[in-house]
């Protein structure tokens, strides 16, 4: 009767202790575009480190509250940083938590010191500092020169290993990745507004080192892809990232799982050449992959509004994506619309492709005449943008019937308004703001209660129309909604002030307000 309860308790044994070791990453990006006064001020190393964070929190599993980035870092600060982690990794440690340790560091460095504003920190020391942290497993990857000096193998080398979960890692040791050898210098671009390194790192974890296909970007695809990607680009094949591998156990270190992020740029097999893929409204590059036929490849990118840009000679295909919520999104060759590269150089790298939007428009707009009520309208129109910057025309009916002394009045209105404004395409829902003139022209018709027996009676004719026309300023503000495919939506509300004089009324300055909804239809 004894052996099912040994069972039990055993089972909830191996439950428990798998329960605390549960993996737990830890990560400090470190960068410092100024070294000593001799060093040349690097322009990317605060921007690649910014760019690795978010990539981790982003796609490697890492938690933003486990996350260290350290933006013009000083060695005080580096060193302050780590005592912090060697803390945070010990209670980690001690709930037995499987702690994971990744370093990246983007800077000046010559002669296995780090060039931190000014100030020098050994590349040795940093090791040291990673060891002191009660991770069992630590990745560092460094982006700068002669960075391959504190590498030294140590017998480990980078080979395929058993298909692995990303919870469970029970690989122990250290994975170290330079971005160039002893002696070699680490070259930034200023067409990728970053350095070459870290730029082709990025793209691999993105899913383009994923050769096997399996969702998971491991040490050694990530290695192979960005070493063989910078030495072909790389002036006179003057840079070598070096690997440094000392580890034990069985298995991969997977260093992201582009295949769980549920926004994606797709490929598919048909296509070919050089792609690349940057943001919108700022033209940053994001990725640039060499695709070949035959194989679909999906890229895991952050939600957002995309251009992508494939070479063709002297000139270059152009398409936009839209992800602003999310979603995967293929290219499709045959829809990229070819531009001269002169045109987009000139745009500083931002295209818009589909400039134009035809609107259906409905509103609710305050009276013209005082005390009358609200009236509805419909209407037509038509909105150009130029990057951030746009105008619009629009033209749209309205009518009402209302009471007044001894009579019934009705009114059909004629509205025209020219807008000017900006809109921040930086979020999902891009607000937008503009100023405008509007015009009204009302007609106003005058029914006599006993109409006919008036006219009957005293022998008179129906009153006479009214007319009035009035101009003045507008200012809009709303926020445009994407919608499928090259749909979208405005959502806007107005106020005005408007000279339209009236027989009869007192003051011809009115002011008024309203809302209206469109939808339109890029082209």
């Amino acid at each position: 009767m004894r052996t099912p309860c040994l069972g039990v308790l055993l089972a909830v044994l191996t439950l428990a202790g798998q329960a605390h070791a549960a993996p737990v990453r830890l990560m400090v990006s470190i960068g410092n575009n100024t070294g000593d006064p001799t060093d040349v001020p690097l322009r990317y190393a605060d921007t690649d480190a910014r760019r690795f964070h978010e990539l981790m929190l982003e796609l490697g599993q890492v938690q933003s509250t486990r996350a260290y980035l350290l933006s013009g870092a000083t060695v005080e600060q580096v060193r302050a940083a780590f005592t912090e982690v060697r803390g945070r990794a010990a209670e980690l440690a001690a709930a037995g938590a499987d702690v994971t340790l990744f370093i990246y560091v983007s800077a000046h460095a010559r002669a296995g010191q780090l060039h931190l504003g000014g100030g020098h920190l050994p590349l040795a020391e940093l090791r040291e500092l990673a060891r002191r942290v009660a991770a069992p497993l630590r990745v560092l990857l460094l982006d700068t020169c002669e960075s391959g000096i504190v590498a030294r193998r140590k017998g480990g080398r980078l080979v395929s290993g058993y298909e692995l979960n990303l919870e469970r890692l029970p690989l122990r040791g250290e994975v170290l990745i330079s971005s160039s050898g002893p002696a070699e210098s680490s070259e930034e671009w200023e067409s990728l507004a970053g350095s070459l390194f870290t730029h082709h790192l990025l793209t691999g974890l993105r899913g383009d080192a994923d050769v096997n296909g399996d969702g998971q970007v491991t040490v050694a695809e990530a290695y192979s892809y960005s070493y063989r990607r910078t030495v072909s680009a790389a002036a006179r094949g003057s840079q070598h990232p070096v690997a440094d591998i000392d580890l034990s156990g069985a298995g991969e270190v997977v260093l992201t799982e582009p295949l769980r992020h549920r926004s994606a740029v797709l490929f598919p097999p048909a296509s070919e050449g050089t792609f690349t893929v940057a943001s919108q409204p700022e033209p940053d590059v994001l990725l640039e992959v060499d695709k070949r036929a035959g194989r679909a490849l999906r890229l895991a990118v952050p939600p957002g509004r995309y251009v992508v840009r494939k070479r063709l000679g002297t000139r270059v295909a152009l398409a936009t994506l839209e992800l602003p919520y999310g979603g995967e999104l293929t290219v499709d060759e045959r829809a990229m619309v070819e531009r001269s590269w002169s045109e987009v150089a000139l745009k500083g790298g931002y295209v818009d492709l589909r400039t134009s939007t035809l609107l259906l428009v409905a509103g609710f707009q305050s009276g013209p005449i005082p005390q009358t009520g609200a009236r509805w309208r419909a209407g037509v129109g038509y909105r150009h943008t130029f990057g951030a910057w746009w105008w619009k025309a629009g033209l749209s009916a309205q009518r009402a019937t209302y009471p007044g002394v001894g009579l019934d009045i009705s009114e059909q209105g004629l509205l025209a308004q020219v807008s000017l404004g900006w809109r921040y395409l930086g979020w999902p829902l891009a607000p937008y703001a503009g100023l405008g003139l509007r015009s009204l022209t009302l007609r106003q018709g005058f029914t006599r209660n006993q109409e006919e027996r008036i006219q009957r009676a005293f022998g008179v004719k129906a009153l006479p129309d009214r007319w009035g026309q009035g101009l003045g300023p507008v200012g809009v503000a709303g926020v445009e909604i994407p919608l499928v495919g090259n749909a979208l939506a405005l959502l806007e509300a107005s106020a005005e002030l408007r000279y339209l004089p009236l027989e009869g009324d007192t003051s011809p300055w009115r002011t008024g307000a309203g809302v209206e909804a469109a939808v339109g239809w890029r082209f």
